[in-house]
């Protein structure tokens, strides 16, 4: 009798043990859980918000920048960095050849018929809005926004065809493709002209001013 009393206890004790240690074994595993999955995230969210605040401020500053100077509304000089974001064009590039280009007047006239902030020519813009999906007048160039999607656009595409070489793009957008291989026949420089090399000067220099 003694004997199965001694026996049930201990039987008792090892069910007991082994629960314990079932449980035990399944606190653990939560607990590695919940710490495999929140700890990381933590830094994660915190730096991600950090990142885009930084970003949000850093566009901010850059379009107020662009306002002082070019002269041009708040809502332009938003578009301008927003559009040069967009078909990632750094925006000095795109403000040194508005300076080059117009020296920020969205009225400009050249002497060749050219418009605007980026002195488009007709044949130029009128393909570039028809592939844009708009209707096209002349006169429109003279809207900022207007002129700076096609001026921007077209930059782009010039970038994208001459593999990032933007002192071919810059050259191609003055002389035109066509321009831009004849000049290549007749010079060394493999892109490099006046032009680009005032462009990027202008950019390089805005980009230094907004930096420091």
């Amino acid at each position: 009798m003694k004997r199965e009393n001694f026996l049930t206890i201990l039987i008792a004790i090892c069910i007991l043990s082994y629960f314990m240690m079932v449980n035990t074994g399944m606190t653990a595993i939560a607990e590695d859980k919940q710490n495999y999955y929140k700890l990381p995230q933590e830094p994660i969210i915190k730096s991600y918000i950090h990142d885009y605040r930084d970003s949000f401020i850093r566009e901010k500053e850059l379009i107020r920048f662009t306002k002082k100077i070019t002269g041009l509304e708040y809502d332009h000089c938003k578009f301008l960095v927003e559009e040069s974001k967009e078909k990632y064009i750094d925006p000095f590039i795109v403000l040194g050849l508005i300076k080059r280009e117009s020296d920020f007047n969205p009225n400009a006239i050249g002497a060749g018929g050219e418009l605007g902030l980026g002195q488009l020519m007709e044949n130029t813009a009128k393909v570039i809005a028809e592939n844009l999906g708009y209707s096209y007048k002349h006169e429109m160039l003279l809207d900022p926004e207007f002129n700076l999607k096609l001026t921007i656009t077209q930059l782009s595409y010039l970038k994208g065809v001459y593999h990032n070489d933007m002192h071919k793009a810059l050259t191609a957008y003055n002389r035109g493709q066509q321009g831009l291989e004849n000049y290549l026949k007749s010079n060394d420089e493999r892109g490099v002209s006046d032009y680009s090399l005032k462009v990027l000067q202008y950019a390089f220099d805005y980009k230094e001013e907004f930096e420091n």
